[in-house]
């Protein structure tokens, strides 16, 4: 029998974008599935679009939270699968994309799997395919990115959550890094899968669209780990932080984005879900 597979999806007032999320959920027909949808009291017609799709929901919630990272941790408070995963109400996933997650997970001691990302603008225009790669064998790394992977095609075991705990709730544009992080730091490297799993819908009324959050909050999240880092790393924390505050950021993210479009554009995207 194949592992149970617990999906959360968080969402505030996405009544443009969350049908198309719940029916690639949905339309996996994976057999062993458990949906969750927590929304966080939406007023623009979220809740009927929900309401819906409830009976195919193994729970369900309208109601003021504390933002995406509370929303996502009540989920995981409910999260009965084997294995974990989260979409956001503005994204979606490609079809057979369970199965190749699974499939991944399957018969490795990897304790997550990632795929690829397929990032589309508001129009559904390809912008980028983001391929995870693995941190190189140096620690710098984090520092200078940090490394981090396609949020949207990420799958852990349950195991994680048990071991290392849920989102940091203090946390709201780079938590999914904050916690790769702490994966990567204790040594557990995801399983990478080359092919595509998800798509991100970059629109102006996305979290994603502002870099100058990312930016804010990153430079408090990479402290947090300080006391992991060696002199010399130390040392090289405080050039970026430096190099950061005259726009470096931006540049890093330019340059990954151009990294990202160049390795995508050889490659044919799936079919996307009609």
């Amino acid at each position: 029998m194949k592992p149970k597979l617990t999906i959360i999806t968080p969402s505030y007032n996405q009544a443009a974008f969350i049908e198309r999320t719940i029916r690639s959920v949905l339309d996996q027909g994976y057999e062993h599935l458990e949906y969750i949808v927590v929304d966080g009291g939406s007023t623009d017609g979220s809740v009927d679009i929900i309401r819906r799709y409830e009976d195919s929901l193994a729970w369900w919630v309208s109601e003021p939270d504390d933002g995406q990272t509370h929303a996502l941790n009540k989920g995981l408070a409910r999260a009965g699968g084997d294995v974990i995963a989260y979409i956001n109400s503005d994204d979606y996933y490609l079809p057979g994309a369970f199965e190749t997650a699974i499939a991944a997970l399957d018969g490795n001691s990897a304790l997550w799997a990632v795929g690829a990302a397929r990032y589309v603008d508001a129009e559904g225009n390809l912008t980028e395919v983001w391929r995870p790669e693995l941190p190189s064998t140096q620690r710098y790394w984090w520092i200078l990115g940090p490394w981090g992977v396609p949020q949207a095609a990420t799958f852990w075991r349950k195991e994680v959550f048990d071991r290392f705990g849920t989102f940091r709730e203090d946390m709201h544009y780079v938590f999914d890094t904050e916690y790769g992080l702490r994966l990567a730091f204790a040594d557990e490297l995801p399983q990478l899968i080359d092919e595509e799993l998800a798509v991100r819908v970059v629109h102006p009324a996305a979290k994603s669209w502002e870099l100058d959050d990312f930016r804010r909050e990153q430079k408090r999240f990479v402290g947090l780990h300080g006391s992991e880092l060696r002199p010399r790393e130390r040392a090289m924390l405080h050039v970026v932080r430096l190099v950061n505050r005259v726009g470096g950021y931006r540049v890093l993210r330019l340059l990954g984005r151009a990294k990202n479009r160049l390795r995508g554009a050889s490659r044919r995207p799936q079919e996307e879900p009609t």
